[in-house]
This record gives C-alpha cells, sequence and structure tokens, in this order.
C-alpha cells in the first residue's frame, strides 16, 4: 500500500493580482514522492482560524516542509539582526503547528531548507540568522546560478542520510542565509559544510529528518540524491504497515 505524503504549501499572489492568494509548491518535491512509490498530497498551510490540521496530519503517512522566507527570530528567542530576510510570519504560525502535531503523532518528517529551519525552531533549537554577517570564514551558502547543481561539499556523520546516500561526503547545491545554531533537544548534526555550517539534522529515533540544501532540485537529474526521497516515503511505508 501506498504511502501519502503531504507536501507542505504556502500562500503567494500572481503578478496582476494582488487580491487573491494561491497555495503553491515546487513541482520537484512532488516529482520525488511519486517517482519513489508515495502518493503525493498538496498540504496547505491554512491561515484560517481554527484549521483541521489534526485532521490533516491524521490523514498523512508523512510530511515534507519545504523551502521558503525566514522564520521569525522572536520564535526562538532573539530579536531580529540586520540581515534578516522576509519573514512571513503567518506561515511560520501555521508550520509550527503543524509540525508539532506531526512530532506528537509520530510521523515522519523531511524537512527541506526552511523546512530544516522551522522544524529545529518547532523542536526547541535555535537559528543563524545571517550566515555572512554571523559566520566568519562562511562560504557562499547563496548560490549563483545553475543551482540544480552542487557547489560544496557536505561531511556526513552516520544516520538516515549517509546509509540513504551510501556516502560519507556529498556535493550539494546551496540556497540559504540562515541555518541551524542550536540543535534541538532530540536531535543531531549528521552534516556539516567545512566552514562549520550544519546542513543536516536527524532525530535520535531517526524519524525526522532536515536538509539544508535543495535535494529536490538535484533528483531532477541525479538519481542518487533521489534515494533521499526513496529513503524517506520508504519509511513511511514501513511505518504504514506496521500500523495496519
Amino acid at each position: 500500500m501506498q504511502p501519502i505524503i503531504g507536501v507542505a504549501c504556502t500562500k503567494m499572489f500572481f503578478p496582476n493580482n494582488n487580491l487573491d492568494q494561491y497555495f503553491y509548491v515546487g513541482s520537484g518535491y512532488v516529482d520525488g514522492v511519486a517517482r519513489t512509490g508515495g502518493v503525493p498530497y498538496i498540504f496547505p498551510l491554512l491561515t484560517v482560524k481554527d484549521a483541521p490540521f489534526r485532521a490533516m496530519i491524521e490523514s498523512l503517512d508523512g510530511l515534507i516542509l519545504t523551502g521558503g522566507d525566514d522564520p521569525a527570530p522572536h520564535l526562538y528567542g532573539e530579536e531580529p539582526l540586520q540581515g534578516l530576510g522576509e519573514v512571513e510570519y503567518e506561515r511560520d504560525l501555521a508550520e509550527l503547528e503543524v509540525i508539532r502535531l506531526a512530532l506528537e503523532m509520530k510521523k515522519p518528517i523531511l524537512g527541506i531548507c526552511r523546512g530544516m529551519q522551522i522544524l529545529n525552531v518547532a523542536a526547541g533549537g535555535t537559528l543563524i540568522q545571517d550566515i555572512p554577517s554571523q559566520v566568519p570564514g562562511a562560504f557562499q551558502h547563496a548560490q549563483k546560478g545553475s543551482r540544480q547543481y552542487g557547489a560544496h561539499k557536505v561531511t556526513l556523520q552516520p544516520g538516515v542520510v549517509a546509509e540513504a546516500l551510501g556516502k560519507t561526503e556529498i556535493l550539494v547545491n546551496t540556497s540559504h542565509h540562515q541555518a541551524v545554531k542550536d540543535v534541538a533537544p532530540g536531535f543531531r548534526a549528521t552534516g556539516v559544510a567545512a566552514d562549520g555550517v550544519i546542513e543536516a539534522i536527524e532525530s535520535l529515533d531517526g524519524l525526522h529528518v532536515g536538509l539544508q540544501w535543495h535535494p529536490e532540485r538535484m533528483w531532477a537529474h541525479d538519481d542518487n540524491m533521489l534515494k533521499i526521497a526513496e529513503a524517506f516515503v520508504g519509511k513511511c511505508k514501513q511505518l504504514k504497515m506496521q500500523s495496519l
């Protein structure tokens, strides 16, 4: 039986229409789920009062958290620094509620880029608000051009990601200016760039994984990177079968 995977999506305005908002998500996330045996469902991050998030999460076998704007710093006990980017606070609130429900129900989570950051915040961790101004000697983490291809290396520690990829060092793409600072309780860093920026986190039970790079852009042409989606969907399927 195929697992149902929710892909979190947020709102945007289309050009020449500043009245109506639309839910959207990059097709790479959805394609990766479908290619590896999952049933992708678009999961809207609703901002209406009393959104039925509990029922929505109960219907899923796993959840993918996608990229986007910076989480609001006060959510992890900090004031906004000059390098902070755009904040979408309604999304923050909706996503935090969704993540906490998914953690409570022990639903597998794959957080990508912002998804890793908000997962870490929801679980009690903190963030580097702006890598260029806060990390001396940092690499260029906002890659210029060809973002579907690798730009810098990441060293992996034993865990879900290393096992899925079958490697201890990988080349990843990069499109971010924030990163995990203090890893949340119950999680550990399993991927680090040579400049010290954390690139992967995993919960101690292996159910929840965060990646700072964008594998969904790479797995369109890189079958090895697609193994991340395959491992995640496989775990969701395994847990679904065990619950039947």
